[in-house]
């Protein structure tokens, strides 16, 4: 198969998006392809190279021959090469989703805590709907990833104004509750719900925190089945492409 190269800026562990671009070069380094990140070897831009780009970009700054479109997000792209999405509900596209949380996300045993965070992420903030005395979870103050594990996982709940986001997953797999309120979003709850990734430990307005904490504990379970469907996706993919790119 052809050798891939995966377009991205650097390495930032806070974003679900890179983390996903940097999961996918391993899933492929593993299956045998030579795969790498383009910032890892910027002198080097192979002519016969499968290219792929996030959704954040819509040009074709590699100047590839051969382009896969990963559709992270909603966003308008140009019909230029393949096109994969993360989910339903970002266009008619095949889907390509890989684990983004590490194992080391998971619920602190016996733990007794009233304290509440909220990540405000691409969301709006509101700030009538915050407990006194709640803290701000940023991209910014849990600098280490593990230590930002061990955080969520003291938590009581976890307000979030960012309905599509790895934070709001890493806290449930952590055994917090989330409250998810984001009115004005163009992600909305029936958006969210349709992809199944969190039917347990999520809240969509107060009145269902009681139920989402009576639920958050068959969080990881759902998760770790999941996983094999990321697996059928991901051989899919390298079907697709390894076909259209002999």
């Amino acid at each position: 198969m052809r050798p891939v190269q995966i377009w991205i800026g650097g390495y930032y562990h806070m974003s679900g998006g890179i983390r996903a671009l940097h999961v996918l070069k391993d899933e492929l380094t593993a299956r045998g392809i030579n795969a790498w990140m383009t910032y890892q070897l910027p002198a080097v831009n192979h002519p016969d190279a499968i290219t792929i780009y996030p959704e954040i970009v819509n040009t074709n700054p590699m100047d590839a021959k051969r382009i896969v479109r990963w559709k992270l997000n909603r966003a308008e792209l140009p019909d230029d090469g393949l096109t994969f999405a993360w989910e339903t509900g970002m266009g008619d596209h095949p889907l390509l989703t890989v684990n983004i949380v590490e194992d080391f996300f998971h619920p602190r045993p016996n733990r007794k805590t009233s304290k509440v965070a909220y990540w405000v992420g691409k969301g709006l903030f509101y700030p009538e709907i915050i407990p006194e005395g709640s803290e701000l979870l940023s991209r910014d103050n849990h600098p280490d990833r593990q230590e930002l594990a061990q955080y969520i996982a003291s938590l009581d709940y976890l307000i979030s104004f960012d309905p599509f986001t790895a934070v709001n997953l890493e806290a449930v797999l952590s055994g917090t509750p989330v409250l998810v309120y984001a009115p004005h979003n163009t992600w909305q709850k029936a958006h969210v719900q349709v992809h199944g990734w969190m039917p347990y430990g999520v809240a969509w307005e107060p009145s269902e925190l009681p139920k989402a904490r009576e639920t958050v504990h068959k969080a990881r379970g759902h998760y770790e089945a999941l996983k094999s469907v990321f697996t059928g996706r991901i051989d899919a993919f390298v079907d697709t492409i390894s076909t259209r790119w002999p």
